[in-house]
């Protein structure tokens, strides 16, 4: 997939980033969700899913400010309920998109060497973001990160280690996470 912006050549989405972030989004009934990176001092946008979000893809952001920024600063992750006031809510990859998000949550995408992105969803239909959809993100944030990184030299874990979480996670809420577990052992066999 390429998204074009005028006068910009296209940037191509990498197919298992745009596979994680739609089954973020899709199990935690968010209304959008993207994985950014920084590029020389600017959020850039690697994959997008949500009716505004498309066009996200490969335009810039201010990486100060926002959520996403604050992400890959610090390398904490973040489940927040914004109140209408809130200057973050009107930052970040949500600016370029117009929106100011109730809900958000944005977790780091980190490897041994230090955060390489961020996954971040916002408006969670129904309710704010919980530590389940938290762990959830975080463990697709964990795959992305080996996505996201172009060397083969970074530690990560193991499938066998990321199918055990997932069986956990299955466990405890099949009809939460079924559809994640599937997509994440499809992920897993192109890696």
């Amino acid at each position: 997939m390429t998204v074009t912006e005028a006068g910009e050549p296209p940037h191509r989405v990498d197919p298992v980033l745009q596979a994680l972030v739609a089954a973020a989004v899709g199990a935690t009934n968010a209304t959008e969700g993207w994985v950014v990176t920084e590029d020389r001092g600017r959020l850039a946008v690697q994959a997008a899913v949500g009716a505004a979000s498309a066009s996200t893809v490969g335009r810039p952001a201010e990486a100060v400010g926002g959520t996403a920024g604050f992400v890959l600063a610090t390398g904490q992750p973040l489940a927040l309920t914004l109140r209408p006031d809130d200057p973050r809510a009107a930052e970040g990859i949500p600016a370029l998109l117009g929106l100011r998000p109730t809900t958000v949550v944005a977790v780091p995408c980190a490897t041994d060497d230090g955060v390489v992105g961020v996954i971040e969803l916002i408006d969670k239909q129904g309710g704010p973001f919980s530590f389940d959809d938290l762990e959830l993100v975080t463990l697709l944030a964990g795959v992305a990160a080996v996505a996201l990184t172009a060397s083969g030299s970074v530690s990560v874990p193991s499938p066998a280690e990321l199918a055990g979480d997932l069986e956990r996670l299955v466990a405890a809420d099949p009809a939460h996470y079924a559809a994640v577990a599937t997509t994440v052992a499809a992920l897993l066999g192109r890696l």
